[in-house]
């Protein structure tokens, strides 16, 4: 497994790890800087670190990966105003994956696509959690390796089986994306990813949708009680606006029609997809205007998700709202671990046939 160790004496093998940690810490402790600073479109080597809390600007030893947040205990040396454990945990996980992939690929091509394809992944899991979004460069990235990686890594699968899996891929999620269950973000992710890991991409798919339905069931057991508070709280504006609209006598269903008003909230606004209403069989037009306003004024404590409307004739019937998961840092687990292992998982499925 860790080829590296069996190539060179234990003694430099361990040395190397070692540092490859120690790199990869300091590359994590960059990464944060991009996750932070890139959505905000803000440069990441124009201005100095600094504590977000009373603006000092931070010393070589305050920013030491790992070591400087536990010395200093998770705070600012100078206003001791708390630091979240993320930026730790992202220098630590970056750390142990640059490691990692010294320990399997020792000073080969392998080594170095490793260190571009880890950070990328960290830091598209980072912004999707903060966003709900991966960014399209990140894909980009991800997927330019995959190109280079037909002349440079010929020997990890032939031009042809990339080409394949990166038809399945597009298929297969262009389909999830149609009808709601991924994100293009997701699509664009694994179809890039597909280019590098050729027949692979299936394992870090059957890795990505096993651990995001764990994660998923227990999200939605866990905000059970808030959809269904919130989808009141949105029931009782609706009704009130559709009321509104039947008393002036326009922008309302027909008696024998229905229609569904889909919504979304990002980044805390409510916002409704006005076209997808069916216009044929409503009376008049709605004021659209009115009910986003009465959405807005009334929501603005809820992160993200999304919501419909149902309507029948004269009649709110119910509305349903779901809170939004993020898929993204799930997909670059499964990406990670069949880059790192992704031969042997697919060598042990075939052989139980």
């Amino acid at each position: 497994m860790f080829n590296a160790l069996s190539a060179m004496p234990t003694v430099y093998a361990v040395v190397y790890a070692v540092f490859a940690f120690l790199f990869g810490s300091v590359i994590g402790s960059f990464l944060n800087v991009v996750i932070l600073r890139t959505p905000e479109k803000q440069s990441i080597v124009k201005e100095p670190s600094h504590c977000f809390s009373c603006g000092h600007r931070l010393a070589w030893y305050d920013m030491f990966p790992i070591f400087s947040w536990l010395l200093l205990r998770g705070k600012c040396r100078y206003c001791k105003s708390p630091y979240s454990p993320r930026y730790m945990i992202i220098e630590a996980i970056t750390a142990v994956l640059y490691c990692l992939a010294f320990l399997f690929f020792g000073f080969s091509m392998q080594l170095w696509y490793s260190a571009v394809l880890f950070a990328v992944l960290v830091v598209l899991s980072c912004v999707d959690i903060d966003r709900f979004e991966i960014p399209y460069w990140c894909s980009a990235a991800v997927a330019v390796l995959g190109i280079s990686s037909i002349w440079l890594l010929s020997e990890d699968g032939s031009w042809q089986e990339r080409l394949i899996s990166f038809g399945i891929i597009v298929v297969l999620f262009g389909i999830m994306v149609l009808i709601g269950g991924m994100g293009g973000g997701d699509l664009q992710l694994m179809a890039g990813a597909s280019l590098l890991l050729g027949y692979r991409i299936f394992a870090a798919l059957f890795i990505g949708i096993c651990l995001g339905s764990v994660y998923g069931v227990i999200k939605k057991s866990r905000d059970k009680k808030a959809e269904k508070e919130l989808s009141k709280k949105i029931l009782a504006l609706a009704e009130e606006w559709y009321q509104q609209q039947i008393d002036r006598g326009s922008g309302y269903v027909t008696d024998d029609g229905d229609d569904i008003i889909v919504g979304s909230i990002s980044d805390g606004k409510p916002d409704i997809e006005w076209e997808f209403l069916e216009e044929k069989v409503w009376k008049g037009l709605p004021d659209k205007a009115a009910l986003s306003r009465a959405l807005r004024d009334s929501i603005s404590d809820e992160r993200e998700g999304g919501f419909k409307i149902f309507i029948s004739g004269r009649e709110i019937k119910k509305v349903k709202y779901s809170r939004r998961m993020v898929f993204g840092p799930f997909l670059a687990i499964g990406i990670a671990a069949s880059w790192l292992i992704g031969f042997k998982l697919v060598g042990w499925y075939i052989s139980l046939f």
